[in-house]
């Protein structure tokens, strides 16, 4: 293994003091295996030829190499014995190097959870934490008391990161959740051109300025007594007046908008600062929770719709608000008048612009 780099080749030897497992295999130039070594029986790696092709003998090789850059890191990949391991590809003098690595039970389960990450929106989840809770709640019943409020607890909280908690507790009571509510304001806002920005970044990225804008979200609806509803994409639903009425509703929904601007602007996405297009409109909805086991506490009615109609016709960095909510704001908000203008199915809809 002199063909390694320093680094790799100390890398390895720890691995190996470490009483963990490791095998490789030299790769020359014309992709067949040249040299093989280390735990190659654990890996059932002891049937490979030197001098052979190393694709017609380990399938996930095949289309792999040559390949584009080097070093390369696949997770998780089973073997032909049925083991699991990382697999690491270096460059070597006119050879790859593939190395072979335990892939603990912990390191597996985390992936897992990580690859799931990538998969859901934040809702599902904390609904799928909610759902695992609730199991092991039903698990430590069985088990003893003591078990039981502890788990419990724990599934207490989680249940109040997705729904009120007045909502909770009668969810809890077996209620069957539906709500009409005469005079709230909803809210809607996304991120502006965020399909494109997020084609010239990586996952990571786009992950991390997704939850910068749903945790500012979070905060600021906590501060300003609204409800975050759900996220839809790149998109937040917000919504003041409920579970528990209140009469300022629309200022209150106003200033969160406001602050919710001003709080993105701090991060940048693909070297700009994020900008919001924000809709709200007020009127009456209906609200309840739908499904069984991932549930979810949800708004519909034509205010709903004309608030993300809304929304979607503001302009970059622009809060647009209905006529209807520009009624019920104070004279602390100060509103400059937008010609009326068609939406898709409502017609022609007179707006206003919450300046800064």
């Amino acid at each position: 293994m002199h063909g390694l780099p320093k680094e790799v080749r100390s890398w390895i030897y720890d691995f190996f003091s470490n009483e963990h497992s490791v095998a490789y295999l030299k790769i020359d130039a014309q992709l067949c295996i040249a040299e093989k070594g280390g735990s190659v029986d654990h890996y059932g790696l002891s049937s490979l030829c030197v001098g052979k092709p190393v694709a017609e003998q380990l399938a996930f090789m095949e289309g792999l190499l040559p390949c584009p850059e080097l070093p390369c890191h696949m997770a998780m990949v089973e073997l032909p014995s049925g083991r699991v391991a990382d697999l690491h590809l270096f460059a070597g003098n006119a050879c790859v190097w593939l190395l072979f690595l335990d892939a603990t039970a912990e390191r597996d389960n985390r992936q897992r959870l990580q690859q799931k990450a990538y998969e859901m929106t934040l809702l599902q989840e904390r609904e799928r934490q909610l759902n695992e809770k609730l199991q092991l709640t039903n698990e430590a019943l069985r088990q003893s008391q003591e078990g039981l409020s502890r788990e419990y607890q724990r599934a207490e909280s989680l249940l109040l990161n997705i729904l009120p908690a007045s909502i909770a507790e009668r969810l809890k009571a077996d209620e069957q959740i539906a709500d009409n509510h005469a005079d709230v304001s909803v809210l809607f806002a996304d991120i502006v051109g965020f399909t494109e920005r997020a084609r010239n970044v990586g996952a990571e990225t786009t992950l991390a300025i997704l939850n910068y804008f749903f945790k500012a979200a979070d905060l600021l609806s906590e501060r300003d007594g609204c409800e975050k509803i759900k996220t839809i994409g790149d998109c937040v639903m917000v919504v003041a007046g409920l579970p528990v009425a209140r009469s300022d509703h629309a200022e209150a929904l106003a200033h969160y908008a406001l602050e919710l601007r001003k709080a993105v602007k701090r991060e940048r996405f693909a070297g700009e600062p994020i900008r919001l297009r924000i809709g709200i409109h007020s009127g009456p909805i209906v609200a309840g929770v739908i499904g069984k086991r991932r549930f979810a506490y949800d708004l519909w009615g034509e205010t709903v719709n004309l608030a993300a109609r809304i929304q979607t016709s503001a302009e970059p960095d622009e809060i647009r608000i209905s006529d209807a909510t520009r009624k019920l704001l104070g004279p602390n908000f100060a509103c400059d008048p937008l010609a009326e203008t068609e939406l898709r199915g409502t017609g022609r809809v007179r707006m206003w612009r919450l300046p800064a």
